[in-house]
């Protein structure tokens, strides 16, 4: 399906989004017709279309961090590294930068006491602004990187359990007479 949106600048943006239909949406009685089956054909003229038409196939990715795989139990592993991601996950948490002013004296002088309160108020705020942005793009960059070693780590960790696999049936098939 394709979703037009307005764009800021107010031109139209154009993005293929993926809907997922589910076969029981139209009720059909009819014995000899099948609706997952006219559901597929639908799917697939679909797809044959698009390949004509020359759409790029994309796929996007989970919105969701990768979780710390643990050590595994059932193969030798790098015990510094594991030790560096189990703290890196359990370090990381977002920063939190609310104002805190601390009263001063200055700020108890009757008039100008709330005028400066005021002032120093909005200028921390402003200062706040700007670090707030670069420590929320920070933030969102360590999680990322934090995600994206713990999928590392844990590809690394089936390719080692493949490679175990393939080893044993190697092994097994040189003890086997020809």
């Amino acid at each position: 399906m394709t979703v037009v949106r307005k764009g800021k600048d107010k031109s139209c943006i154009m993005e293929q989004a993926k809907v997922n239909i589910p076969d029981d949406l139209i009720e059909i009685h009819d014995p000899e017709i099948d609706p997952g089956q006219i559901m597929d054909q639908i799917r697939e003229r679909i797809r044959r279309r698009r390949e004509e038409l020359g759409y790029e196939r994309r796929t996007f990715p989970t919105f969701g961090a990768t979780a710390y795989p643990g050590e595994p139990a059932d193969m030798p592993y790098d015990p510094d590294l594991y030790h560096h991601l189990r703290l890196v996950n359990e370090t990381f948490a977002p920063i939190d930068t609310r104002p805190v002013l601390a009263s001063s004296p200055s700020t108890r002088v009757p008039i100008l006491g709330r005028l400066w309160q005021r002032i120093r108020g909005e200028a921390h705020n402003l200062v706040l602004f700007y670090v707030n942005r670069a420590v929320a793009h920070q933030t969102d960059v360590n999680r990322h990187l934090i995600s994206v070693i713990n999928r590392l780590t844990a590809l690394s960790q089936e390719q080692q359990r493949a490679m175990a696999a393939l080893r044993k049936e190697v092994e097994s098939l040189k003890e086997r007479p020809t």
